[in-house]
């Protein structure tokens, strides 16, 4: 690493396009990640822009059930983040699925999530090549019908992606716009599909991988879509065992739906990641990133009015997904994605 944590946040404030007119509002857990609110809060002030910071006793979610929501400091929350220009959310399991990102960005507010560690969050820093290849990836994704993936394990899934209005999440890692959220660092295009829309079959392969469990599938899974959820998980390896397990311990059938779809674009992620890396200190930015994955989701989906606080993400390799007619990744490499726009 050859920035320190405040240096990479005052580059990455500039990405985003911070004044000296601005405030920087940071939502943080008390005891936790203290030292990237000091940074956030330095490089703020180091640019001319103000600074609040907001703790909180708790807002990260479980991974495993019993699980309620205590929303009492949410209004605090929102109260003084809605003041602020832009806000940086530093919480352990961050605030993507929740009221505070909706109302804060409904407000025209840009936010920002961090969460991997430092010399992640240099490597992998966005720019404006890495935005232009995602916005031509959501052309792509705006134009489709169907999207189909298929693979040499097995895969044979198709989404229904036909709708003026689909929802498609952009990520480049930094937020430029009013109302713009991003994760730093990301470089990934995902669209949520219409509802109960997804058929087929997913084969998991060896080093796919689960995440937020940060594990490296070892041993094959199949899993049954039937209109949009799973209906069956197969396997004799401890995956298939763990999956069956987890999902059943929510006792809740929406943790088995299919949410988001799309695939990683960011040259500079790498499978190795979690080898490399103790996987407890990532977030799985960097796998949900990796050029030419294909990867899908469980669980929430605020477009489907579903909310459940069991969400798996499981980026997977070697795949071949097509929008219509058009490849965009073939057998687990990326295609590019201006070439096939002007085609």
């Amino acid at each position: 690493m050859t920035m320190s944590l405040t240096e990479l946040f005052i580059k990455q404030y500039q990405l985003c396009g911070l004044t000296d007119k601005e405030t920087v509002g940071v939502i943080y857990e008390l005891g936790k990640k203290t030292e990237y609110v000091e940074a956030a809060v330095a490089a703020a002030r180091s640019l001319g822009a103000g600074a609040l910071v907001l703790g909180a006793s708790s807002l990260s979610n479980p991974t495993l059930p019993p699980y309620t929501s205590d929303g009492r400091e949410v209004p605090a929350l929102l109260a003084g983040a809605g003041n602020c220009d832009l806000v940086i959310d530093v919480t352990v399991g961050g605030l993507i699925h929740s009221s505070v990102r909706t109302n804060i960005t409904g407000q025209g507010k840009r936010m920002l999530f961090v969460a991997e560690p430092a010399d992640v969050l240099e490597r992998l820093m966005g720019d404006d090549t890495l935005r232009r290849d995602v916005d031509a990836a959501a052309e792509i994704l705006k134009g489709g019908k169907v999207m189909k993936v298929t693979s040499a394990a097995g895969t044979h899934l198709t989404y229904d992606i036909a709708s003026p209005d689909l929802p498609i999440t952009r990520q480049w890692g930094f937020v430029d716009e009013p109302g713009r959220w991003d994760h730093w660092p990301s470089g990934f295009i995902a669209c949520f599909p219409r509802d109960r829309s997804a058929n087929g079959q997913i084969v998991l392969q060896p080093g796919d991988v689960v995440i937020p469990w940060q594990r490296i599938i070892q041993t094959p899974v199949t899993l049954t879509v039937k209109d949009g959820f799973i209906t069956e998980i197969t396997g004799e390896g401890p995956e298939a065992f763990l999956l069956r397990d987890y999902f059943a311990r929510w006792n809740d059938p929406e943790v088995y739906a299919l949410s988001h779809a799309g695939w990683g674009m960011h040259p500079m992620a790498s499978w190795t990641a979690l080898d490399v890396y103790d996987p407890r200190s990532l977030y799985g930015q960097e796998l949900r990133s990796v050029a030419g994955n294909f990867m899908w989701s469980t669980g929430s989906n605020r477009f489907a009015n579903r909310e459940t606080p069991a969400h798996l993400d499981i980026p997977m390799r070697g795949c071949t997904v097509m929008i219509d007619d058009r490849a965009v990744v073939v057998d687990g490499q990326l295609q590019c994605m201006t070439e096939a726009l002007a085609a």
